[in-house]
């Protein structure tokens, strides 16, 4: 590494492993390593991904972007801080009101899950605004020195204020904070017109709370984190991937670390759009496979589809994510039967601890991992490059007890059941991603990673009718990769409420000119340079007296001859999204900016062009047992790394390398294209 002229890295902390890839700005040279992820300290996992790639820290002044799962397990997990809710007086139990709807509603036995605030640290104070912002009643300063003392006394870690219509005028809730930290200057507080200013009482009130209760976990793995970096030599920047796809530094992050909860898979749908924009394939599905999930994405004309809100844990929250869709399909997810006795494949995982039968570190359970090697597709001997040795017979013998001899099935039925289950389950999360929101998956390409997608793909494609599926370079890095192309985000949003009809275009240009002075401060915080600003200006529109709406870009400023142009452009979109279009006026719902710092990008770099054969990569053959027809092929074994450019395979195929294999079936081909991505595609498709 001492050769690196300049250098940054990037680590993913996965549920199964963490990956690394450090990067050479001047060449575009970049190692990649994985290790096992430490669950209960995933630092020391960062810890041992760097010291397993021999990166000297000192050398790394430009920066390192993490994204990891930590915000996400500590809600999943209920390990957040002791946190109370204060709201306006009658609306303390928002939180458990929630919604109209009943998630399972044929479940006679369902409980809706609580917040992770009890009712006894929440409280509710004299105080009311209007739908405008104007004061009805004022705060009650004495209420408020009351509930403080009693946080105190409860010994109340952080609280979350959320008061009627305050994302309209905050002051209630600004001075509410003032004094629960006059009276209790250990906690402590966020208040919802700092962390989302948009009506729905419900999802602001949620947003806000789950932002107190991960803020202690947030700030201290951060900042653990930055004080391991700096002991060890590191002086440039520490960058925090964000639900939806950006970057922010590591102050902004423990300040709001609600904007870290989808951080982990976020960062391989932005290295979609890198190659998106710079390979021409524009239309993009990413599947993200690793050892405990599988995240789904779309990627449209180079952009990934976002959305406003997300659910989670049945809590609903606003928040700017990328449209993820999350699937119980990884290396390590466990096959089982139900209790109406029918074959089942997760949500469960077995994670990195005990992991799947055959990595012989205590698991049980069989998962895919297992039934991949049973067949045939996984080297036993080549799992990581070999670090681990997979015992091929007891995860055989762990799928015959647990589900061949219960359900009456030999080894090829059980295993290839488990396969075919796992990528049932798949495509129906690419299905409700495209088809249920007016998508045709036809019109995609498939990008396939993490350490178990590039084996899964063609079969995806298959059943899709999808014309091909990439295997990137680095599949089971690609996420870590993916970080190192993101930009420093934010998002700024306002609710507005008005109809274009009676639209004052003075006051609303005035509000999107202040949400563009706070982009701008903000990146300005972070050390962004002038130039490297741009900022995204959009609207949440929906027709007269509808609840859903569509976002819309739009220049800045607004004016009357622009009103026509936003409303056929309204109308296109909502067309695109709904399938119908119309005739009545629309309203302009919320107001959005972006604020975008652009970071510089690595170069995709061209390898070594071949002669279309790939003879010098042949490094042997395998039996195979097709997960899909239960028949065995014969299947041709390559080595990746001496692949070349234009190199062209026929399958039956099989594509190793140390953290995967891509697998090529029977009637498949796949090409090398010149930065070394592997193209997929049915036999005479692959120019199409």
């Amino acid at each position: 590494m001492s050769n690196f002229s300049k250098i940054r890295f990037s680590v993913d902390t996965g549920g199964t492993f963490t990956d690394i890839v450090v990067l050479n700005e001047d060449t575009g040279e970049f190692i990649v390593e994985k290790t096992p992820t430490t669950p209960d300290n995933t630092l020391l996992g960062i810890l041992n991904a760097i010291e397993k790639a021999k990166l000297d820290l000192n050398q790394v002044d430009s920066f390192f972007v993490s994204g990891s799962t930590t915000a996400m397990n500590c809600l999943l997990e209920g390990k957040g801080a002791k946190t109370a809710y204060v709201a306006t007086r009658g609306f303390r139990d928002v939180p458990e009101i929630a919604k109209y709807d009943r998630p399972q509603l044929y479940n006679i036995k369902y409980k809706k899950n609580p917040p992770p605030t009890p009712r006894e640290l929440r409280f509710d104070v004299t105080e009311r605004l209007d739908y405008k912002g104007d004061v009805l009643i004022d705060l009650e300063i004495e209420e408020v020195r009351r509930v403080s003392r009693e946080l105190s006394k409860e010994g109340v870690e952080s609280v979350a204020v959320c008061y009627l219509h305050s994302f309209k005028n905050p002051d209630h809730e600004k001075r509410t904070r003032e004094i629960i930290l006059e009276e209790y200057p250990e906690v402590s507080v966020s208040i919802s017109s700092d962390i989302v200013s948009e009506h729905r009482e419900y999802e602001r009130s949620m947003t806000t709370i789950l932002d107190g209760y991960l803020k202690s976990t947030i700030q201290t793995w951060v900042a653990n984190l930055e004080k391991e970096l700096v002991e060890r030599g590191f002086r440039g920047r520490v960058i925090i991937t964000r639900s939806d796809g950006g970057g922010m530094t590591s102050d902004l992050a423990m300040m709001n670390p609600i904007n870290t909860l989808f951080s982990g898979p976020s960062g391989g749908v932005t290295g979609g759009m890198f190659l998106a924009n710079n390979l021409d394939h524009k239309n993009l599905v990413t599947l993200d496979m690793g050892g405990t999930s599988c995240d789904i994405c779309i990627i449209r004309d180079g952009r990934a589809m976002m959305k406003q809100e997300a659910i989670i844990n049945e809590w609903r929250v606003l928040l700017s994510t990328m449209s993820i869709n999350t699937v119980g399909a990884g290396g390590g997810t466990i096959a089982w039967i139900g209790e109406e006795g029918a074959l089942r494949v997760g949500p469960q995982s077995a994670g990195a601890n005990p992991g799947p039968i055959c990595c012989k570190k205590g698991g049980t359970e069989p998962t895919i991992t297992d039934a991949a090697l049973s067949n045939g597709y996984i080297d036993p001997g080549y799992f990581l490059g070999g670090e681990i040795d997979l015992d091929k017979e007891k995860a055989r013998s762990g799928i015959m007890n647990k589900i061949g001899k219960p359900l009456n099935m030999d080894l090829a039925m059980a295993s290839s059941g488990i396969l075919r289950i796992a990528i049932s389950n798949m495509v129906n999360a690419i299905k409700e991603i495209t088809i249920n929101q007016g998508e045709d998956p036809r019109d995609f390409k498939l990008l396939s990673y993490g350490g178990a997608g590039p084996l899964f793909g063609a079969y995806l494609i298959s059943e899709l009718e999808m014309p091909s599926v990439i295997v990137p370079v680095a599949p089971a890095n690609f996420s870590a990769w993916g970080m190192l192309t993101i930009n420093i985000r934010h998002d700024f949003s306002l609710t507005v409420a008005e109809s274009m009809d009676t639209l004052n275009l003075e006051e609303i240009n005035r509000k999107l000119e202040e949400l563009v002075t706070k982009g701008d401060e903000t990146l300005g915080s972070e050390n962004v340079p002038n130039n490297d600003r741009v900022m995204s200006k959009s609207l949440d529109m929906r027709y007269a007296k509808q609840e859903h709406t569509v976002n819309v870009p739009v220049d800045f400023p607004i004016d009357k001859d622009s009103q026509e142009k936003i409303y056929k452009e309204f109308t296109k979109v909502y067309q695109h999204v709904w399938g119908y279009s119309l005739e009545q006026p629309a309203a302009i719902v919320h107001l959005r900016v972006t604020a975008i710092g652009k970071v510089p990008k690595p170069r995709l770099r061209e390898i070594a062009t071949g002669n279309g054969n790939p003879k010098v990569a042949l490094k042997g053959s395998r039996e195979v047992l097709n997960a899909m027809d239960r028949t065995f092929d014969n299947y041709q074994v390559y080595e990746r790394s001496k692949l070349l450019a234009h190199d062209f395979i026929n399958g039956p195929a099989l594509i190793e390398e140390p953290t995967t294999v891509s697998n090529v079936p029977q009637g498949y081909q796949c090409e090398v294209d010149k930065v070394g991505n592997l193209v997929i595609a049915r036999k005479g498709t692959l120019n199409e």
